[in-house]
């Protein structure tokens, strides 16, 4: 399963989705929105089965009944850290 890391690159917040053994497998997004509909679509076209729902939504926002359909977190936070050395940097 592919993590969610938000990090600070070109003085702006970025994410993108990694895996262990495969590493960066997404481009950068501006938002958790934009990774989060990267990550849905990936998760319908990897489903090796057949789609049974006509809606690409979940509509029942209260039940989420697959992967693609829970509410999208990020997982490691780098840019804290690349933060903190821009401040050291620019104070010293």
């Amino acid at each position: 399963m592919p993590k969610l890391i938000k990090d600070f690159r070109n003085y702006q917040f970025v994410y993108y989705w990694y895996e262990k053994d495969a590493g960066k497998v997404s481009p950068y997004f501006p938002t958790l929105n934009h990774a989060e509909d990267w990550f849905v679509q990936q998760q319908r076209v990897n489903y090796p089965g057949p789609e049974r729902r006509k809606s690409a939504c979940d509509k029942h926002h209260t039940t989420r009944r697959r992967a693609a359909d829970t509410t999208i977190k990020v997982d490691l936070d780098i840019s804290r850290e690349k933060i903190s050395e821009l401040k050291q940097l620019l104070i010293a």
